[in-house]
C-alpha cells in the first residue's frame, strides 16, 4: 500500500545566519521546506504546497526537489523570496528579522486559491506557522473541503492578542502541536496538563506539546492524560527548523500507523538531525543519503 500523502503548507524562504563574530552564511529554508524534509526522514511521501518568489534560487528549487516535490507544481508570486536575517548571540540565543515585512510573509503564504484539487484529497495536510492571517483563513477554509488529517502548527510570536481566534483554528483541526511556549500563551497557563486539557475539549483529536531537549507531552481524547516522550538529547549545532521537522515526521507516522507515541518518537529522530547541523543542512544530507540522489553544491 502506497503511504499517504503529506501536504506540507507554509513559506520558502533564504535565510542569512549572523554568528556572534558577525561572519554570515546564507542558506535556503521556510517551515514547509523543514517539515517535508522531517516527513521524508519518516518514511513519508510529503508534498511541498508554498508559493515561490520570482527571483527563488537554485538552491531552493533543488531543496524543493529532494523532498519529491516538483518546483514547476508550487504557485509562483511576481515578489521576491521571503527573507530572514538570523543573528545568534554567544549564549545561542537567536533573534530573527523578517526583511521584508509582515504584510511580504502574507503575500508569500498559502491561501485558499492556491490549493490544488489534488491537496484537498490527501491522506493529511499540514499547516505550518505561516503568516497569521493566511494560516487562520486556511484553517477555517480547509475544514468542510477535507477528508484528510488535519495538523496545526502554530507560531509563539503572534499568539499574544490572537488567542480567541487561534482556537477557532485549533477546533478545526485534527492534530495540534504547539510548543510549550505556544501552549502556555494560548491557554494562559502554565500547567501543561489544564492546557493540554482545554486544546482536546476544544476539537483536535490529538494535541502534542515540543518540548525541545525534553521531548514532548502527547494526549488524545481517548487517552487524555499526557504522555511524555523523551528524545536522545544531543548538543544542538542549530535549532532552526527542528519543531517543523518534528511535526512533518509526526504527521508522516501518524498518517502511517494511526499511533501518536510512535508519530512522536519519529518527530523527536527527525528533529535530532535538524540540530545536527546549520540550518536546513542536515535535514538535506540525511534525505540525499536516503534516497541514494546527489546533494547538489547549490542546495547548501
Amino acid at each position: 500500500m502506497p503511504e499517504p500523502v503529506l501536504v506540507c503548507v507554509g513559506n520558502l524562504t533564504v535565510d542569512v545566519a549572523v554568528s556572534p563574530s558577525g561572519a554570515e552564511v546564507e542558506s535556503v529554508g521556510g517551515d514547509a521546506l523543514f517539515a517535508a524534509l522531517g516527513a521524508r526522514i519518516a518514511g513519508g511521501a510529503p508534498r511541498v504546497l508554498a508559493p515561490l518568489g520570482g527571483d527563488a534560487p537554485v538552491a531552493l528549487l533543488d531543496a524543493v526537489r529532494l523532498t519529491g516535490t516538483d518546483p514547476g507544481d508550487l504557485p509562483r508570486r511576481d515578489e521576491p523570496t521571503a527573507r530572514n536575517v538570523v543573528r545568534y548571540a554567544a549564549d545561542g540565543t537567536r533573534t530573527w528579522d523578517l526583511v521584508l515585512g509582515e504584510e511580504h510573509l502574507e503575500s508569500l503564504s498559502v491561501h485558499p486559491g492556491d490549493v490544488p484539487g489534488w491537496a484537498l484529497g490527501a491522506g493529511g495536510l499540514l499547516l505550518s506557522a505561516m503568516a497569521l492571517e493566511a494560516q487562520l483563513a486556511l484553517a477555517a477554509w480547509l475544514r468542510p473541503r477535507v477528508d484528510g488529517v488535519v495538523y496545526f502548527d502554530p507560531q509563539e510570536d503572534y499568539v499574544s492578542g490572537n488567542e480567541a481566534r487561534l482556537l477557532d483554528a485549533v477546533a478545526a483541526c485534527d492534530v495540534f502541536l504547539p510548543s510549550e511556549v505556544e501552549a502556555v500563551a494560548l491557554a494562559g497557563t502554565s500547567d501543561l496538563d489544564e492546557a493540554i486539557a482545554r486544546f482536546l475539549a476544544t476539537g483536535p483529536s490529538v494535541v502534542v506539546v515540543k518540548r525541545a531537549e525534553a521531548g514532548c507531552l502527547v494526549a488524545t481524547r481517548e487517552a487524555p492524560a499526557p504522555v511524555a516522550v523523551g528524545v536522545d538529547v544531543l548538543a544542538p549545532v542549530d535549532s532552526t527548523g527542528a519543531g517543523d521537522a518534528f511535526c512533518g515526521a509526526f504527521a508522516a507516522e501518524h498518517l502511517r500507523s494511526g499511533d501518536p507515541i510512535a508519530a512522536a518518537l519519529a518527530g523527536g529522530a527527525a528533529a535530532r538531525v535538524a540540530v545536527s547541523g546549520h540550518g536546513v543542512d542536515a535535514l538535506l544530507a540525511e534525505v540525499a543519503a536516503r534516497s541514494s540522489r546527489p546533494l547538489t553544491a547549490g542546495a547548501r
